[in-house]
This record gives C-alpha cells, structure tokens and sequence, in this order.
C-alpha cells in the first residue's frame, strides 16, 4: 500500500510543478498574439489621409529634394526631377487650407509662397495602390520658345524648346541652349495645376562665331584634302565644264581661309574673304588631248546653314 500511495502521489506532484509553467506559455502566447492582431488592424486601418498625402507633397517641395518629390507617388518625368535640382527658389510657408473627398478622389486647397507672393491652389489626389497620390495638378505645364536655337537649359537639364515642360512647383531660371555659344535667359515661376507660355530673348555670345569659325574651317580643310571635284558640302565650285570633258584628278590649296560671319537669329552664316587656288587634270573638252588648268578664286565665299540644339552647334555649307 505504501509503494502504491507513493507511486500516486509522484504523478500529481509533478502535475502541480509542471501546471504553471503551461500557463505561463499559453499566457504569453496568447499576448503575443493579441500584439500582432494590433499591429496588423493598425496598419491595415491606418492608412494615410488624403489630407497626409497633401501635407507630405509640400513638405516635399519646400526641402528641394527631388527625392522626396518622386516619394510622394506623383508622376513626373526624369528631365523634370533633374531640373526641379537647380531650381532658384523653393515654395515655404505651405499648408493644406481644406480637403473635400468623395470617393476615391480629394481636392486639397493649399496656400503657399513661391517668388516672394503668396499663391493659393486646387491639388487633386487620386487613390492609388492603397495610398493618396498628388495628380498632375501638383506640377505647372511651361510652354518655352527661344529666339535663337530649338533648346533651353534649367541647371545643368537640356530641354527642347516649344514642347511642354511638366515642371515641379519652384522658380527655375530658363535660358537659350547651348549656354556656351547663347545667352539670355527668363525667370519662370511654375505654380501647381498653372499653364504658362515664356520667351527666352536669346542672341549670339561672341564664343559661337569662333566656334563656328573652327567648325567651318576643318570642314574646309577636308574638302581641300580630297583629290577629285569635291562633292556637295563643300562649298566649292569651279566651272570647268567649259575646258574639260573629263576631270581626272584636282589639287586643292587654301591660302585665305574665308572669314565667318553669323546672322542675327544664328540661323545661317556667310563666310568671305577666302584665297583658294585649284589645279585640274584631265581630258580636254574637244577630247583631243590631256589638260591641266589652275582656277584661282581671290575671294572665295562659302555659305550654309547653322543649327543649335542641345549642348550641340552643327553647320551645314550650301
């Protein structure tokens, strides 16, 4: 009886040791488990306001970073970010004044200072993957023309003229492109959901006659390098139809490059002044035998046709 009782009373006595410490598993368990239910309701019930999305897109224009712009889920193109980079003044002072929503979509009215005024707007957010996004509303359609050339620069960002820029809200200093051979420029104020149409009053800077000089003179020197009737493009012409039936072979020497001058608008150049001596050989226009003939131009004038676009000056010789 007595090794019976004792064999009984082992069991319960582990049972009682081994009872709280079940619980105490089960209970933690069970917290762990209610955490995890709050964090997952709270995030799943938790999410951003159109209001949040509003406030979240000017803090993004006031610190300048193109970053945060492209953050806050508005579409915006590459060229646009780049240049919202080398903006010249920042929208402050931003804050959401009233949001109505209805649905899925949300007019917030803002107000903000940009250019030293204060300006009020319509930004429009569309729900979008689980999360309010600014529209187009939030960026400024800029249509630039440029007196002289096809392109203009913000910063170091080439943009062709006359295409419609989706800027991001800021001020950015537009001018003539290619800097280096243009100048003039236009400060453009790009507000949200504004359409705008600017000029850039461009001329010619001194360095685009001496490129342009350089351009011609190497494209001259090849033409003189040629040993047959040069082609088009060069600017060339001799008339040896009346002496020769055929030309065989041509010998080019330039003693006087002819000195470039450029329109006002940069769209086309004259060059004069030119010495350029030319020796032809071949058949005699009877066909009765070999000849060779020395042309001689005291003032040889080539003209063409200049074109700027992008970070690029090009010349075409008639």
């Amino acid at each position: 009886m007595t090794d019976q009782s004792t064999t009984d009373r082992r069991p319960c006595a582990q049972r009682r040791n081994t009872r709280p410490w079940v619980w105490f598993v089960v209970v933690i368990v069970l917290v762990l488990l209610v955490a995890a239910g709050i964090v997952i309701w709270q995030s799943q019930s938790r999410a951003d306001s159109a209001e949040d999305a509003a406030h979240a897109y000017l803090r993004a224009l006031e610190s300048g970073e193109s970053s945060a712009v492209q953050g806050t889920g508005v579409e915006v193109s590459d060229e646009a970010l780049q240049a919202f980079d080398g903006a010249d003044s920042l929208v402050s002072e931003a804050t959401v004044i009233s949001v109505d929503q209805t649905g899925s979509s949300a007019t917030a009215h803002v107000s903000f200072v940009l250019g030293e005024t204060e300006h009020e707007a319509d930004l429009a957010l569309v729900r979008s993957d689980g999360r309010w996004v600014p529209d187009g509303s939030g960026l400024a359609e800029v249509t630039v023309s440029t007196t002289v050339g096809s392109a203009v620069s913000i910063g170091d960002t080439v943009l062709e003229a006359s295409d419609a820029l989706s800027l991001i809200p800021a001020v950015y200093t537009v001018a003539a492109a290619p800097t280096a051979y243009l100048t003039g420029s236009i400060a453009v104020v790009a507000l949200p959901g504004a359409t705008d149409h600017v000029e850039v009053d461009a001329s010619l800077r001194p360095e685009a006659t001496e490129a342009a000089q350089e351009r011609l003179d190497e494209l001259l020197e090849a033409c003189a390098a040629e040993t047959a009737l040069p082609a088009d493009g060069c600017g060339i012409r001799i008339p040896w139809g009346t002496e020769f039936r055929t030309v065989d072979d041509a010998a080019f020497r330039i003693e006087t490059m002819p000195t470039l001058v450029l329109t006002d608008d940069g769209a086309s150049f004259t060059a004069t002044g030119g010495k350029l001596v030319a020796t032809l050989t071949g058949t005699a226009h009877d066909g009765s035998a070999p000849r060779t003939t020395t042309y001689r131009s005291e003032n040889w004038a080539v003209r063409g046709d200049v074109a700027f676009s992008g970070d690029e000056m090009t010349l075409t010789v008639w």
